[in-house]
């Protein structure tokens, strides 16, 4: 899908915001209901303002670096023989759709870049204090919109052996909503989970940056939460190649 083929289905930008919009409306009264009952003004570090401000971000960028869609179309290209067409161009399968990725997203990144821009008034002092918090985040959201797109990348591949992957990747998408701390955050979450997912890519995708723009990240642990996720990236990355190089000498021409 071309940029004036989005335009032409604008409306998914405005579902998209709706969804949020909604969603942070819920989060909202949930939390102000809990906030009230239990008496108290902060839970796991996080006033109900603050709370509702990760929330908010976290849908946003939830949003931003989700690119099941996209997968979906390439798994059918696999399956229906489309692969075709970029074995016989000069065009790599995984750059293309990651500029269709990047192409089909960027009403959204136009209309949320305005929303983001609106945080120091609506919020003050609550996320994008300072300039160093709007690189650190911006990074930080490059970061996880590419690593996203490779561990997608990896369930695409995958349906080289399998003939039905689509479930994979949807039931990861909303998994991944969960765990990666989209609705709730990764603070909330028991310990034991934490001690697991340290060694996986989930806290890229949301969290870091997330916790860079509302300050919940010293500046001092950037360097080696960004050296990290630049690993997971370049694993990511590897991992898809390899699976995609295994592949297609399975591939026949009309399908998996």
């Amino acid at each position: 899908m071309t940029w004036i083929q989005a335009l032409e289905y604008r409306a998914n930008v405005y579902v998209g915001l709706f969804s949020i919009f909604s969603g942070i409306l819920i989060e909202f009264l949930i939390w102000k209901q809990i906030f009230t009952i239990r008496e108290i003004k902060l839970i796991r570090g996080f006033t109900l303002d603050e709370l509702v401000v990760f929330i908010f971000l976290s849908m946003i960028v939830g949003q931003l670096k989700s690119s099941w869609t996209t997968s979906l179309e390439m798994i059918d290209a696999i399956r229906t023989g489309g692969l075709n067409k970029y074995l016989i161009r000069p065009v790599s399968f995984y750059t293309y759709h990651l500029m269709m990725f990047l192409g089909q997203n960027s009403l959204f990144y136009i209309a949320y870049s305005i929303l983001i821009l609106s945080f120091p008034v609506i919020f003050p002092g609550l996320a994008f204090i300072d300039t160093l918090q709007v690189l650190g985040f911006l990074g930080a959201l490059v970061l996880s919109i590419y690593l996203s797109y490779n561990m997608y990348y990896m369930m695409v591949c995958v349906s080289f052996w399998f003939h039905e992957v689509r479930a994979l990747v949807i039931g990861y998408n909303i998994a991944n909503i969960i765990l990666s701390g989209q609705i709730i955050p990764l603070r909330f979450f028991p310990d034991f989970y934490l001690d697991i997912i340290v060694y996986t890519p989930l806290p890229f995708l949301v969290d870091l940056p997330v916790s860079i723009a509302t300050g919940h990240l010293s500046p001092k642990l950037w360097l080696g939460k960004f050296t990290l996720g630049i690993f997971w990236c370049i694993f990511t990355w590897l991992m898809g190649k390899i699976l995609y190089n295994s592949g297609i000498k399975e591939y026949g021409g009309y399908g998996a």
